[in-house]
């Protein structure tokens, strides 16, 4: 109901009114104009699949009433609920003749809207996303969440230095771009190449207090998504990590691991309010967040201002060029800069379309003769449900000016049905015969068998 002395809302559960404190049994008739029932004033949430929360009271609050007759009382609790405030000042009331000299009204704990973790889980955990990079020197798993269905919040450790950052989310595989950096808060903000869909997570926009219920969603040591709960155990921690000092950090018992970088932190009421940063390694049960604060000033300025950070520029993996001046033909075995230039870009392509669904790119990348014997479409329906990762360059061998051999390992999943022997996981081992178009880009002509190994095996 609306109250009819200041027009704030008003729920039955209330015994006064939330925002100028008169008695909800005082209260005229409720409406809006023309008598309409008005909508409670919105507390937060998530954008989607969430319901609209009244600003209540918070807590267990005792009103201690002294006098026969009649008094003023104040409810003396001061809180919260993400900004919003619950508690009410200066409250007065009536009280009849006939009330005892000492009472004592009790407003219920649930008159809060919170919600127990294994709901806000299985409400939520679709915004979760696993972040899976390749860096020049190896592979990292962290996570993410969205805020929409291109933009991705996590922590700057789990982008740094990558040259390809892969995005999951349930079935959806996607890229993405990393669009803004601040080491010094260990913040990032990555955009995704094309939409996912999945529960878009908010920030609370008050700091949590010390001994609040929290829980974290993660893929810890690359596991499956997991969920954990425990407590904030401390407030404006300063930490440092490998020489960055971090400064304002929200600690928790909350259970975390490699992993669960860069995850939300989030409150009973399902809003996030810290992103899963680092963990004590010489204690157990403590851990770190970067505080809701900080994230969302650092992403409201990236929104406006996207600041794109470039891959990190890798050494070439096909080993440093033993080339001879002057020498258009190399020597069997010997590969110039250019061959291995050349080779990389046709590789990054090859399995970047395969990665992101831009099969027309991958398909470009195969010689004619390889084009011959299956169609554009037929190759997109092979590799459809595939993601190739951790590739490692074994051996290159030159031929002469225009042939080459490359012997790659890797691991690709897929679907069982277009995987091998109904493999969902493959470490693969081929020797790829590449070769230089007429435009002088490299394709893959052919591929084999390396040194006898078997082409795969199953994870």
């Amino acid at each position: 109901m609306d109250c009819g002395r200041c027009g704030g809302y008003a729920s039955e559960r209330d015994l006064f009114c939330p925002h100028c404190g008169t008695p909800v049994e005082s209260l005229p008739p409720a409406g809006g104009p023309h008598g309409a029932p008005t909508e409670p004033p919105h507390a937060g949430g998530a954008e989607r699949g969430s319901a609209r929360l009244p600003v209540l009271m918070a807590g267990l609050v005792a009103v201690i009433i002294v006098g026969a007759t009649s008094g003023a009382v104040a409810v003396l609790h001061n809180g919260t609920v993400d900004g919003h405030p619950v508690a009410v000042r200066g409250v007065r009331a009536s009280i009849g003749p006939s009330v005892a000299a000492t009472k004592t009204v009790t407003v219920s704990p649930t008159a809060v809207p919170t919600m127990d973790f294994a709901t806000i889980y299985t409400r939520e955990q679709s915004g979760v996303v696993r972040i899976e990079t390749l860096s020049c020197s190896d592979a990292g798993i962290g996570t993410g969440f969205l805020l929409s269905p291109t933009l991705i919040a996590t922590v700057n450790h789990v982008v740094d230095q990558s040259v390809v950052v892969s995005l999951i989310d349930g079935a959806q595989r996607t890229t993405g771009t990393v669009i803004g950096s601040d080491p010094a808060h260990d913040l990032a903000l990555v955009q995704a190449n094309r939409p996912l869909t999945g529960f878009h997570f908010r920030f609370a926009t008050s700091a949590p207090s010390i001994g609040d219920q929290v829980a974290a969603i993660g893929f810890p040591i690359g596991n499956p998504i997991t969920l954990t709960h425990g407590d904030v155990s401390g407030l404006d921690r300063n930490i440092t990590v490998n020489g960055t000092a971090l400064t304002g950090m929200v600690e928790t018992d909350t259970a975390i691991n490699p992993g669960n970088s860069g995850g939300p932190l989030i409150n009973q009421y399902g809003t996030v309010v810290g992103l899963i940063d680092a963990l004590q390694t010489n204690a157990n049960g403590i851990g770190y967040a970067v505080p809701a604060n900080q994230a969302s000033a650092a992403i409201q300025r990236w929104q406006q201002a996207p600041s794109p950070v470039p891959p990190a520029a890798c050494p070439n993996p096909l080993g440093p060029s033993q080339a001879v001046p002057n020498v258009p033909t190399p020597p069997t075995g010997q590969i110039t800069d250019a061959q291995a230039a050349g080779i990389v870009a046709a590789f990054n392509t090859y399995f970047g379309g395969i990665n992101t669904g831009d099969y027309a790119s991958a398909y470009a990348v195969l010689s004619p003769r390889l084009q011959g014997g299956a169609s554009e479409q037929q190759f997109a329906n092979g590799d459809a449900t595939s993601y190739d990762s951790g590739l490692t360059v074994i051996a290159a061998q030159a031929v002469d000016a225009t042939t080459v051999h490359v012997a790659l390992a890797f691991t690709s999943l897929q679907t069982a049905d277009k995987g091998p022997s109904g493999d969902t996981c493959d470490n693969w081992t081929l020797l790829y015969t590449m070769i230089q178009g007429a435009d002088g880009s490299w394709l893959i002509d052919s591929t084999g068998p390396y040194n006898g190994m078997p082409e795969h095996t199953a994870c």
